[in-house]
């Protein structure tokens, strides 16, 4: 999972950034134009200036304590999901959802595993650590519920039934 999710995220960050233009060999070596070494004559930091972004960028993590924060919402929003899969047997149309909600589901909770995995590995700050354990222990201990849940189980049992039927 975490090797697919790395992998999408990948994907979406190519699709997001421009593609600098080729340059020849005789274009690089002109040294008459100016324009390529500006930045490095007037450097721009435009981070330094504004509020801090969080890590990695991301604004709900701007302290070790979000990571909580941001553990409990995952979790929240996680469990009205499940609840929602859960539900799928009670409408056919739910039910063909329930694959997506599943896989929406997953790509939920291992987005902030997986973030909370690195950063309990490679931060230097032991708060930081101490955090995103906690975050990454909540989140696994919900995920090992859901592996062990009866009513996502009988979806799924449901689906294949319904799909079975319709082939």
């Amino acid at each position: 999972m975490l090797a697919r999710n790395a992998r999408l995220r990948l994907q979406r960050l190519h699709r997001a950034l421009p593609f600098p233009k080729r340059r020849t060999l005789a274009t690089a070596l002109n040294t008459n134009s100016t324009n390529d070494f500006q930045p490095f004559d007037h450097p721009h930091h435009p981070s330094w200036s504004k509020s801090p972004t969080g890590l990695f960028g991301q604004p709900s993590l701007v302290s070790p304590s979000s990571f909580q924060n941001l553990a409990l919402a995952t979790l929240i929003r996680a469990q009205l999901l499940t609840e929602r899969i859960v539900r799928a047997r009670q409408s056919r149309d739910e039910l063909f959802k329930a694959v997506k909600n599943l896989d929406r589901l997953s790509d939920m909770l291992c987005s902030v595993i997986d973030l909370a995995e690195l950063v309990r590995n490679a931060h230097p700050d032991a708060e930081w650590v101490q955090s995103a354990n906690e975050a990454y222990e909540q989140l696994c201990e919900y995920m090992n519920v859901l592996n062990t849940n009866v009513g996502l189980y009988e979806v799924r049992l449901s689906l294949a039934r319904v799909t079975s039927d319709d082939g």
